[in-house]
C-alpha cells in the first residue's frame, strides 16, 4: 500500500472509531448515579426498627436500580418535613395531620402501603372490667374510667403521637381531659397499668419488666397505617415512582413477609 493510501485508510478508520466511540462516551457523561434518582424519604421510626423498610430497599435496588434514602424521623417530623419540602417523600402512620395537609395541597399522592393492628395491653388481673370486650372505644373508655377511679394507671404516649391522636379520636376527644383528672387522683400506691402498643412493636420489642397480656387487638378502627405521600414543594420524580413501587407486588410481598406485625393494606 502506498504512503498515500495508507494515509487515507487510517484517517478513515479511526475517525470511524471515533465515530463509534462518541455515544458510549456521551452516555457515559450523562449517565445519572442512582443515588442522585433516589429521593429523600422520611420514615417512621417503627417501620426501619422493624425491618419493614429494610426489605423494601433489598427488593428496590433489584427492581429499580436504586434504593430510597430513609431516614428516620417520627411521624410528626416527617409530615412537618413533607409540608417544608425539605424531603421528597415520607413513610409515616396515619394521623389527622396527615389528612389536614393533603386537603390544603401540601402533600399529594397519599397512598397506605401496609397496616399494623394496635393492642390494648393490661394485667393479667381484670381490673377494668374488659373480658370479653370486642369494641375498641368501649373497651378504652373502661380502662379511663378504671384510672379516674384510682385502681388503674395508664401508661403515658407520646404527644400528638399516632398512637395518642388514635386514643383521643376513639375517647371522643376525652382522652387528655380523663388522664388530667385521673393524674389528679393518684395515691402513690404502685398500680396495675394499661397502655396501647402496635402489634409491629410488639413483635420487634415486647414490653419487659411487668406481667403483660393483651386484652384486646385490631379491628376496623383499631389499627395504625402506613402511609406514604409526596411533597408538593419538592416533587422529585423518584418520590412519584417510590408510591407507585410500593404497591407493586413485589414490595407488597415484602409486607407479607413482616406478618404478623405488618400486613397488607386491605384486610
Amino acid at each position: 500500500m502506498s504512503a498515500s493510501a495508507r494515509r487515507t485508510f487510517l484517517t478513515t478508520t479511526l475517525s470511524g472509531l471515533g465515530l463509534l466511540a462518541a455515544p458510549s462516551a456521551s452516555q457515559a457523561q450523562g449517565r445519572v448515579p442512582a443515588r442522585a434518582d433516589s429521593p429523600r424519604t422520611g420514615a417512621d421510626p417503627l417501620l426501619i426498627s422493624t425491618g419493614l423498610t429494610g426489605r423494601w430497599q433489598s427488593a428496590m435496588r433489584k427492581d429499580l436500580g436504586w434504593t430510597a434514602r430513609f431516614e428516620a424521623m417520627g411521624t410528626r417530623q416527617v409530615l412537618n418535613a413533607l409540608e417544608q419540602g425539605s424531603i421528597d417523600a415520607g413513610l409515616f402512620l396515619s394521623h389527622p395531620r396527615a389528612e389536614a395537609l393533603e386537603k390544603d395541597g401540601l402533600i399529594f399522592n397519599r397512598q397506605t402501603v401496609a397496616r399494623t393492628d394496635v393492642l390494648l395491653l393490661g394485667p393479667a388481673d381484670d381490673v377494668a372490667g374488659i373480658r370479653g370486650e370486642t369494641d375498641a372505644t368501649r373497651a378504652l373508655m373502661q380502662v379511663l374510667a378504671a384510672c379516674r377511679a384510682g385502681v388503674a394507671n395508664w401508661h403515658p404516649l407520646d404527644a400528638d403521637s399516632p398512637l395518642e391522636a388514635l386514643a383521643h379520636r376513639l375517647s371522643g376527644g376525652q382522652l387528655r381531659a380523663l388522664l388530667s383528672h385521673a393524674a389528679s387522683m393518684k395515691t402513690g400506691a404502685r398500680l396495675p397499668s394499661y397502655r396501647l402498643m402496635t402489634r409491629a412493636q410488639w413483635q420487634a420489642t415486647p414490653p419487659q419488666g411487668e406481667p403483660r397480656k393483651i386484652w384486646l387487638a385490631g379491628g376496623p378502627n383499631f389499627m395504625l397505617e402506613a402511609q406514604v405521600a409526596c411533597a408538593f414543594r419538592s416533587r422529585h420524580p423518584g418520590a412519584k415512582l417510590l408510591v407507585s413501587w410500593l404497591q407493586w407486588p413485589l414490595a407488597q410481598k415484602a409486607v407479607k413477609a413482616s406478618r404478623p406485625g405488618w400486613q397488607g393494606p386491605k384486610a
